[in-house]
């Protein structure tokens, strides 16, 4: 990963339940304050409201500017489909893990 100085920090999160789904993103850029976003959904499952929180945190970096993310997400599903750990059963799940490889490519370097 590149230097400290260049490398902002994600912290995503998704839930669901019977009353929608929520996502929240904590970003940390190298220096100044910590942004963070609360965004309400239509009802999604779990794991689909975590992929949504990754993406819109990742499409907020870029928007922002960031070319190196360190992103920190609580789902193991996630986590391990986009490392090849988990094998995708799902059709749905696979076009998200799609869109969130796309989104991470456009990075100059990324952990997760």
């Amino acid at each position: 990963m590149g230097t400290s100085s260049r490398v902002w920090t994600l912290f995503t999160d998704g839930a669901s339940n019977v009353k929608g789904s929520r996502l929240g993103i904590i970003l940390k850029p190298p220096t100044g304050n910590t942004i963070g976003q609360s965004i309400k959904t239509p009802k999604l499952t779990n794991n689909e409201a975590e992929y949504e929180a990754m993406i819109a945190g990742l499409e907020l970096a870029k928007c922002l500017g960031t070319e190196v993310i360190e992103a920190k997400c609580d789902s193991l599903l996630v986590v391990n489909q986009v490392n090849g750990t988990f094998k995708v059963q799902e059709d749905r799940m696979q076009r998200y893990l799609d869109k969130l490889q796309l989104t991470l490519h456009r990075y100059k370097e990324w952990t997760l």
